[in-house]
This record gives C-alpha cells, sequence and structure tokens, in this order.
C-alpha cells in the first residue's frame, strides 16, 4: 500500500529534470552562436555593399560634372572638381570598413571605374572594387 502512495505521487509531479534543462540551454546557445556568425557575414556583406554603391555614385558624379563643364574623355579631373560644397557630391565618400579610395586624375573612358577602395578581404581578395571592361556589368555605374 505504501509503494502506491508514492507512486502516485510521483506521477502527479510536474517540472523538468536537471538534464532537460541542461539539454535546453545547449540547445539555446547553439542557436544563438548561429545567429551571430550570421551578423557577422551580413555585416561584411552590407559594408561591401555600401562601399560599392558609394564608388558608383562617385562614378555617377563625375560623368555629371564633367558633363556640366563640357569636359570630354580624358580631361584632367581631379577629385575636388566633384566633392564639396555646390558639386555633384557634398562630401568625399568614407569606405565603412577602413579603406582607402583611389581616385583617378582624368575622366575615365566608358567601363572604367574613375575611384576604387584598396580594401582587401581575410582570403586576400580585393573585394571593393568596380569592376568594368569587357567581364564587368556597368549597367548601374
Amino acid at each position: 500500500m505504501k509503494s502506491n502512495l508514492i507512486a502516485s505521487r510521483r506521477a502527479n509531479v510536474s517540472g523538468m529534470t536537471l538534464i532537460e534543462i541542461s539539454l535546453v540551454i545547449a540547445l539555446m546557445l547553439g542557436l544563438i552562436s548561429v545567429v551571430f556568425l550570421g551578423i557577422g557575414s551580413y555585416r561584411k556583406g552590407s559594408d561591401k555593399a555600401r562601399c560599392k554603391m558609394q564608388l558608383a555614385a562617385v562614378q555617377k558624379a563625375v560623368r555629371a560634372q564633367s558633363n556640366f563643364l563640357g569636359l570630354s574623355i580624358g580631361a584632367a579631373f581631379a577629385s575636388t572638381d566633384a566633392f564639396g560644397a555646390g558639386k555633384a557630391l557634398e562630401n568625399a565618400p568614407v569606405c565603412p570598413t577602413g579603406g582607402t579610395y583611389t581616385w583617378l586624375a582624368a575622366i575615365p573612358p566608358i567601363n572604367t571605374p574613375f575611384g576604387n577602395c584598396n580594401y582587401v578581404d581575410s582570403d586576400g581578395v580585393t573585394t571593393h572594387a568596380l569592376v568594368g571592361g569587357a567581364t564587368g556589368d556597368t549597367r548601374d555605374w
């Protein structure tokens, strides 16, 4: 009779064991680590996209300013001619990852970028550059 009483008490007890709680915590930590890895990749991609968008904006600004001034391809053109108050871009762009922009000294030919970023990825590849020429897609710049 006493054993039936103990068994019925255990059957009515609710709660989680230490192993179950540990398993839930381990699963939550695993999911959180996946989220943090994804955030790092997302940020890297967004920085790359922002840098390329700024380079494309500079390209458009140089073309607009050269048209406004009546300059042709190959004419001398400094970056200060495109950036500043009352010009195509108010401020010179800054790479979000700390790369340095280099600008040409003349109006570039079609499919040739006016400037590039020297940022090198951890893989050793320059990823923040506009790619022109025969293989590049220049529709957006």
